[in-house]
């Protein structure tokens, strides 16, 4: 353990209703500094349990390096372990579970390569090689997997939900952290885009104590997942935004056509104008203070003008790329027109979208 001992490596343990492990699991770590000669400190974030975790805690200060922090409001694990990033003097933190599921003796596994400038962060794995879990049921197997994998198009990590992570305090600064829920691994990973290593871990389920995987945690991981997706790739989600809004301006667009000429007695041709005209200014409206990021910024009457011009231009794709495969490819028969039209919107939508964000919602600089 040399490249160990001249550096603080703190321990984060988010805690609720720990109590009979915490009293294990701080000098089973306490015993891992001493045998490994590392200068460490435990933080113990508590969210004020019940059971007196935190008091246990306490008892246990004359003989381990520890450091109790209770919170009252704005509870809930990640937050607990952000909290607890601000209290560390560790170059090196480690986050892990207080309920014992995290072997306790990988600790100087975690933080070498990261001490040693391999990586930023390192994550235990029960999915690479060495790695596994002790007597888990076919049940939780099944969750964590699904779990993982929602989590592809955001992280290469093959456990993103272990949960155990070590992370170098200066890459923590440079990210807005904002995590939902219990995922802050995923967090750390996807927000600083730091170089991560996965080291194999075993997995103990708890003994003592009730689990927190309850359903509002798995619902809070698919909306946590939602925002790093949208973090990830924020012109996808604006594309999907916008044609979302478009869909609700067809609605419009077809209640202003046959109101006026059901009721109105218009001609439909000059019907489709007014149609056209709510369609446009609806979605103007929703793609300004929805859709776009940048939209409000935009001056009213010049994004606007500049919107319709868009539009107007897209139909002109439209009608267009309808014509030349009407003209060209034989697609003006039944159904073949239809998915000529198709094809037309698909290409004004794409036209639509480019000259929305490029043009009438440009951010100003």
């Amino acid at each position: 353990g040399s490249s160990l001992s001249v550096k603080i490596i703190s321990v984060i343990l988010p805690t609720y209703n720990e109590a009979r492990n915490i009293m294990c699991i701080i000098p089973a770590i306490t015993k891992v500094f001493r045998d490994e000669s590392i200068e460490g400190e435990v933080i113990v974030v508590d969210d004020d349990s019940p059971d007196g975790t935190a008091s246990v805690a306490l008892s246990l200060v004359d003989s381990c390096p520890v450091k109790v922090h209770v919170r009252k409001r704005d509870r809930g694990l990640s937050r607990a372990v952000i909290e607890g990033f601000g209290l560390a003097r560790g170059e090196v933190c480690v986050v892990m579970d207080a309920d014992l599921s995290h072997p306790v003796e990988k600790i100087p596994d975690m933080v070498r390569p990261i001490l040693e400038g391999r990586c930023d962060a390192t994550v235990g794995s029960r999915y690479v090689a060495g790695g596994g879990a002790q007597n888990w049921p076919l049940v939780r197997r099944i969750v964590s997997k699904g779990a993982g994998l929602l989590a592809k198009g955001v992280t290469t990590l093959s456990d993103p939900t272990s949960g155990f992570m070590a992370v170098r305090r200066g890459v923590l600064d440079r990210a807005s952290l904002d995590p939902l829920g219990w995922k802050i691994v995923l967090e750390v990973v996807v927000k600083t885009g730091s170089r991560v290593m996965e080291i194999p871990i075993v997995f103990a389920d708890r003994v003592e104590g009730q689990s927190k995987l309850g359903l509002k945690a798995q619902i809070d991981y698919l909306r946590h997942l939602g925002r790093l997706y949208a973090h990830r790739y924020p012109l996808f989600l604006e594309f999907f935004k916008f044609c979302l809004v478009g869909l609700t301006g067809l609605v419009v667009d077809t209640a202003v056509l046959v109101s006026l000429v059901d009721h109105a007695s218009l001609d439909p041709r000059f019907a489709a104008v007014f149609a056209f005209a709510a369609a446009v200014s609806w979605n103007y409206l929703f793609n300004r203070i929805w859709a776009f990021r940048s939209g409000r910024s935009a001056p009213i009457p010049r994004s606007y003008v500049f919107f319709v011009s868009v539009c107007i231009g897209g139909l002109g794709v439209r009608i267009g790329v309808m014509h030349l495969l009407i003209a060209y490819a034989g697609m003006g028969v039944k159904p073949w027109y239809i998915l000529a039209s198709f094809i037309g919107i698909a290409a004004a939508t794409a036209f639509n979208f480019l000259g929305s964000k490029t043009v009438a919602f440009r951010r100003r600089r």
